[in-house]
C-alpha cells in the first residue's frame, strides 16, 4: 500500500526503500522504531510540528536528540515556538502522532533539519503512516522538501 508521502516521492522520481515495523502505539518512540529496524539512532529522524502564532514549522531531528526550542526559534527567525499538540496534529499538519513525515505536510512556513543530517547520506524518516518508515537519500529529500539545515537540538551537556 502506498502512502501520500510515497506517491509524492514517486511522482518526483525519488527512490526510497519501504521499511515496515510493528509496535504498540503506547510503546512507540523513535528509539524503539530504530531498534526494530536495526538502524543507528543518529540516522533515524523524527518529524516535529511547531507553531508560532498561526504559522506551522516542521523540524526534523535525529531520534536520539531533543529539540531546543530557543535555538530553533532563533534559526527560523521568530520570537518563540511551541510544539503542536498531539490532538491538533491531523488538523494542522495532515498526519497523526507516529506518522508525521516531512514529505506531504499541510501548509507550513518551512522545513528545518538538524545539521546532524549532514553526517548521513541515507536516512530514515516516517513514511506517512504508523508502522512505515522510508530509507531515503538525504540530499534528494532535502532538495525535494526545500529544507534548511540548521543546528536546532540541545547540546549533549545541557
Amino acid at each position: 500500500m502506498k502512502t501520500n508521502a510515497m506517491r509524492m516521492l514517486d511522482a518526483a522520481k525519488i527512490k526510497y526503500e519501504v521499511l515496515e515495523y510493528s509496535i504498540d502505539k503506547d510503546k512507540f518512540s523513535g528509539e524503539a522504531v530504530s531498534d526494530l529496524l536495526n538502524l543507528e539512532y543518529s540516522a533515524c529522524y523524527k518529524t516535529l510540528a511547531l507553531i508560532h502564532e498561526h504559522d506551522i514549522y516542521i523540524c526534523v531531528i535525529s531520534v536520539k536528540d531533543e529539540l531546543d526550542l530557543k535555538k530553533c526559534a532563533k534559526a527560523i527567525g521568530v520570537k518563540n515556538l511551541e510544539m503542536v499538540h498531539v490532538k491538533d496534529l491531523l488538523k494542522l499538519v495532515g498526519y497523526e502522532r507516529g506518522s508525521v513525515s516531512p514529505v506531504g505536510v499541510k501548509k507550513n512556513k518551512g522545513i528545518y533539519f538538524d545539521d546532524e543530517v549532514n553526517n548521513h547520506e541515507i536516512i530514515e524518516i516516517s513514511g506517512g503512516q504508523f508502522g512505515i518508515g522510508l530509507k531515503i537519500n538525504r540530499d534528494e529529500l532535502l532538495n525535494y522538501v526545500k529544507a534548511k539545515v540548521v543546528d536546532i537540538v540541545k547540546d549533549n551537556n545541557e
